[in-house]
C-alpha cells in the first residue's frame, strides 16, 4: 500500500472534506489510517442502504455492502475470500455446501453473529423474496451447531456460492425478527456487521456519510469515514485537482484525458452491454428475419465511436470480449451492411415510397417507438438516426425505469433500448433471456431454454461453456435482442486512493471500482 501524506482540511458545501491522518515515514506497514474520503458521484441518491431499501441497481447494493456483509466476498482479483464465513467445503456431489462462521463477528450493537442469523436470513428472504436472489435451488439452510452452518440443494447449482453466498447480506435476527415490512425499516434500526455504520444520509442532497465499524473483525478500516456526494463530473474533475474530493466515481470518457495529468484514471470493460430489444411477442417482430434485417442496419462501431467516445466494445456475444464464458462472436453474422438490410426489408413487404420512407405491405407509412431510460437517451438518438436511414420512422420515448419495465412485461412497445449486468456467474443470462423481470427477454424457445437451465447445473466451467456457446448461437440466430456494445467504465482518484474495479464485479457481478476491501484493507 503506497504511503499516504497529510492533507489539510479543506471545506466543501458546507461539509467536511477529507483531512489525512499524518504518518512518519520511518513507521513500517500498514499503512496510516485516512480520517475522511470524500466520492462524488453524478446521481447522488441511491435509497437508504438497506437490502430490501437501497434503490435497483448496482451501486445502491455497492452502498448497502458496507454495512451488511456476506458470507464470502470477492478481493482485489476477483478470487472468492473469506466474509463472515472463515472457510466453507461443498460435498463431492455439489449438494451440500457447508459453512464455518467467524467467532469474532460482531454486529455493530456488540451482539455476535451466529449461525441462527444465517439460517433466518435464508428464511426471511424466504417470506420476502428480493428481486436479485433466486432461492428456488435451495432445500434447506440447517445450524449445525459450534458456529457451523449448512446449506441443502434441491439439484446442482453451479453459483450458488458466488452468486448467493457471495452477494446475500446477512441480516441481524434480532432486529429483522421484529419488522413485519422490512421496506419500512428506521434509520436507527440499520445494524449490520459490515466495516461501516451509516452516519447521515440526505436522500434530497443525495448524500451520504459512513463511518468506520471500528471493532470490524477484519481490523478497524483504514479510512475512518467515507461522504458520498453528489456531484457532476465536470465540477467534481476542478474538486479533484484542488483536493476536495478524492474520487470520481464515474468518470465520462472525453474528461478522461484531461484528468490523468492530475490524478490516477482507472478502466475496465462495464459488463453492461446496451442492447435493443424486440417486441417478439406480437408483429411485426414476432417474425425473427425483420429481426435480423434490422441488425444489418445498425452501424454498432459508429453507435460506440458517438455515444462512448470509442471507450468499449462492440458486443462479441452476451459476455465481454476475454471473458471465460465468451468464446465465439455469434453476432459477428450481423456486420453492418444497409444494402444487405434493404434488401431483406424489401424481401419481407417494406418498400421505400417515393420520399424514402419505408411503407408496410399495407402501404401504410411504418412508423416505430423507440423506448429508453434517460441513462440510454443518447445512444438511442443515435440509434434512431441510424434506423430513419433504413427508410423507417422512429419516435423516440424517455421514460421513468419503472414504466418502460412495465410497458415490457405487457409487451407494450416496439423496440427498446436496455442494459443489464452480464458479469458474474452466467446463471443471469438464464434470468435475462426466459425470466420473468421487467428488462427479460421473455424469450423461452424450449431447447435454448434447456441448454440454460443444464448450464446452471454443471459445475464443469469447460461443459459449461460448451452449453453456452450452443445457448449463444441459437440466441444470436433468433435474435430476440441485439447486443451492440458494452461501454468502458472510469474512474479517477487522488494518491491517497488506489481504486480498482473486480474482475467479473462484487456479489452478482457489479461491475464498480467501490469494492469495501478497497477502504478496509
Amino acid at each position: 500500500m503506497p504511503r499516504l501524506r497529510l492533507l489539510f482540511p479543506l471545506l466543501l458545501a458546507g461539509w467536511l472534506a477529507c483531512a489525512g491522518a499524518s504518518a512518519s515515514t520511518q513507521q513500517p506497514s500498514p499503512a496510516p489510517r485516512i480520517e475522511r474520503c470524500t466520492i462524488a458521484d453524478e446521481q447522488g441518491d441511491f435509497g437508504l442502504p438497506t437490502p430490501y431499501t437501497h434503490a435497483s441497481g448496482g451501486m445502491g447494493y455497492t452502498l448497502t455492502s458496507l454495512i451488511f456483509d456476506t458470507l464470502v466476498w470477492r478481493d482485489a482479483s476477483g478470487k472468492l475470500v473469506p466474509g463472515l464465513a472463515s472457510a466453507w467445503r461443498e460435498s463431492a456431489d455439489h449438494r451440500t455446501i457447508d459453512f464455518t462462521l467467524r467467532s469474532d463477528a460482531r454486529w455493530h450493537d456488540g451482539k455476535s453473529v451466529t449461525a441462527a442469523d444465517v439460517v433466518f436470513t435464508f428464511a426471511y428472504l424466504r417470506q420476502h423474496p428480493h428481486p436479485l436472489f433466486d432461492l428456488g435451488a435451495i432445500d434447506g439452510v440447517d445450524d449445525l451447531g459450534k458456529g457451523r452452518v449448512r446449506v441443502r440443494l434441491k439439484r446442482v447449482y453451479a453459483p450458488f456460492v458466488a452468486q448467493l453466498a457471495g452477494s446475500v447480506p446477512i441480516l441481524p435476527q434480532h432486529v429483522y425478527a421484529r419488522l413485519d415490512d422490512p421496506q419500512h425499516v428506521k434509520q436507527a434500526d440499520i445494524v449490520g456487521s459490515g466495516p461501516y455504520r451509516l452516519g447521515a444520509y440526505d436522500k434530497a442532497a443525495g448524500r451520504y456519510l459512513f463511518t468506520a465499524n471500528e471493532e470490524y473483525y477484519l481490523g478497524p478500516p483504514r479510512v475512518r469515514s467515507l461522504l458520498f456526494l453528489r456531484m457532476q463530473p465536470s465540477l467534481a474533475v476542478g474538486a479533484l485537482k484542488r483536493g476536495q474530493v478524492d474520487m470520481i466515481r464515474s468518470l465520462p470518457a472525453p474528461l478522461a484525458a484531461e484528468v490523468t495529468r492530475f490524478a490516477t484514471v482507472v478502466s475496465a470493460p462495464s459488463g453492461h452491454p446496451v442492447r435493443l430489444r424486440f417486441n417478439h411477442a406480437r408483429p411485426p417482430f414476432a417474425d425473427k428475419r425483420l429481426r435480423q434485417a434490422i441488425a444489418r442496419g445498425i452501424d454498432r462501431q459508429e453507435l460506440l465511436r458517438v455515444v462512448e467516445s470509442g471507450q468499449g466494445e462492440v458486443s462479441a456475444g452476451r459476455f465481454v470480449r476475454g471473458s471465460i464464458w465468451q468464446s465465439g462472436a455469434p453476432f459477428d453474422a450481423y456486420a453492418y451492411d444497409p444494402a444487405a438490410a434493404r434488401r431483406m426489408l424489401a424481401e419481407l413487404g417494406y418498400r421505400a415510397a417515393p420520399d424514402g420512407r419505408l411503407r408496410d405491405s399495407s402501404g401504410k407509412p411504418w412508423v416505430l417507438e423507440l423506448a429508453a431510460t434517460r441513462s440510454l437517451a443518447r445512444p438511442a438518438s443515435q440509434l434512431a438516426g441510424q434506423l430513419e436511414k433504413l427508410g423507417m420512422e422512429v419516435n423516440v420515448r424517455i421514460m421513468d425505469g419503472g414504466i418502460l419495465g412495465a410497458r415490457m412485461v405487457a409487451a407494450d412497445f416496439d423496440l427498446a433500448l436496455v442494459s443489464q449486468g452480464s458479469n458474474g456467474d452466467p446463471e443471469s443470462m438464464l434470468r435475462q433471456t426466459a425470466g420473468n423481470g421487467a428488462f427479460s427477454d421473455a424469450f423461452r424457445r424450449a431447447d435454448l431454454l434447456e441448454l440454460l437451465q443444464q448450464q446452471v447445473g454443471t459445475v464443469d466451467v469447460a461443459k459449461r461453456r460448451a452449453l453456452l456457446d450452443r445457448a449463444q448461437a441459437i440466441y444470436a440466430e433468433e435474435l430476440p435482442a441485439f447486443f451492440l456494445y458494452s461501454p468502458q467504465w472510469i474512474t479517477a482518484a487522488n494518491a491517497r486512493l488506489r481504486p480498482w474495479f473486480t474482475p467479473g464485479g462484487i456479489a452478482v457481478g457489479i461491475s464498480l471500482p467501490l469494492n469495501k476491501l478497497m477502504f478496509v484493507q
